[in-house]
């Protein structure tokens, strides 16, 4: 009887813990912080190559219209990315601009080995309550 009574005692305090860690994963996140997530997850899966699972962070509408074949196609091979950044992002009501910072190795002139850098905005639209890059067809 005493070892339950405190094992109830104890085991309140370490559930309690737990619970409030529980609380704080279930807290909203931000629209800048899940497009900041999104922009940076699609670039990392550009930067490997791997091109089907970047094409499922553009908007249904895009992927609607355009194939994946037709979409990985577009990729050419005038420079190699080595890295990308989301450095900001601006949201309004249902539309965000994340500044990228991407670097690369251009394939064709420069110096053998160089690696440069780019800042670009992207826009990432809301629709059905969840985020995605929006690219003019």
């Amino acid at each position: 009887m005493v070892l339950i009574s405190r094992f109830m005692r104890w085991g309140w305090l370490m559930l309690v813990p737990a619970l409030l860690a529980g609380c704080a994963a279930l807290s909203p996140v931000s629209p800048e912080q899940a497009v900041r997530e999104r922009a940076q997850a699609r670039w990392n899966a550009l930067i490997a190559g791997e091109w089907s699972k970047a094409y499922r962070y553009m908007a249904p509408s895009y992927r609607a219209l355009v194939e994946e074949k037709r979409y990985a196609n577009q990729f050419g091979s005038g420079a190699a990315w080595v890295g990308a950044e989301v450095v900001k992002v601006a949201c309004s009501e249902d539309r965000c601009t994340a500044t990228m910072k991407v670097k690369f190795r251009p394939m064709i002139g420069g110096r053998p080995g160089e690696v440069v850098d780019t800042h670009f905005d992207e826009t990432w639209i809301r629709e059905d309550g969840q985020w995605w890059m929006f690219q003019k067809l």
